[in-house]
């Protein structure tokens, strides 16, 4: 059973050599119980964009009042990709507020429709 949370895309204010913003996906940690995070330690998950999936990773700090999907991943042939370059595919865009469908370490994101 998946449990629906929302979260936003969030620039990083740096950019990748082909000029794209850095992106993670930010989440409230008051909405974040359902997700598979701790404190200082980046959690794989399996991140689910359209079709296709990623290995990816959930991190938090004491400090912070989100919990945030990094912006590195592995694609199914276990090459680096990059979050941003995904969800730009998918035609998601910067401060966007997604829905997370979280299922233990499986999570989907779709629009907040």
């Amino acid at each position: 059973m998946s449990i629906k949370v929302s979260g936003y895309i969030r620039g990083l204010s740096q950019e990748y050599t082909d000029g794209v913003e850095r992106q993670e996906i930010w989440i409230n940690k008051k909405d974040a119980d359902p997700l598979p995070y701790k404190n200082k330690i980046r959690i794989p998950i399996k991140l689910h964009i359209g079709d296709e999936s990623f290995d990816a990773g959930i991190r938090s700090t004491q400090d912070t009042e989100y919990v945030w999907i990094c912006p590195d991943m592995r694609d199914s042939r276990d090459k680096k990709i990059y979050l941003a370059h995904v969800l730009v595919e998918k035609g998601f865009s910067k401060n966007q507020k997604i829905v997370l469908e979280v299922n233990g370490k499986n999570i989907r994101i779709s629009t907040d429709t």
